[in-house]
């Protein structure tokens, strides 16, 4: 089993917080806009979600679009998670 070393361990649950708070915000509010929610997450926490969003993606915890609007909304798989996180 990997170690971490304390700068590894910050990162790994700076990742899983916002994971964490992008799943609440669309359990919450519904689906949004890809760009919508990594504007509103830009600007209020002055971050970058797209490597988060990606994750989520290929872990199958959310669905993005394929329209022209690209909403991103939250699986049944992701609500679980949620539950968990």
């Amino acid at each position: 089993m990997a170690h971490f070393g304390p700068k590894q361990e910050k990162e790994y649950q700076r990742k899983r917080s916002l994971q964490r708070e992008v799943l609440e915000l669309l359990m919450l509010y519904g689906p949004k806009k890809l760009d919508t929610l990594s504007t509103d997450f830009a600007i209020d926490r002055r971050v970058n979600i797209q490597p988060v969003l990606d994750a989520l993606k290929d872990a199958r915890y959310v669905e993005v679009g394929e329209n022209k609007d690209k909403m991103v909304q939250i699986t049944a798989s992701g609500v679980t998670r949620l539950e968990m996180l």
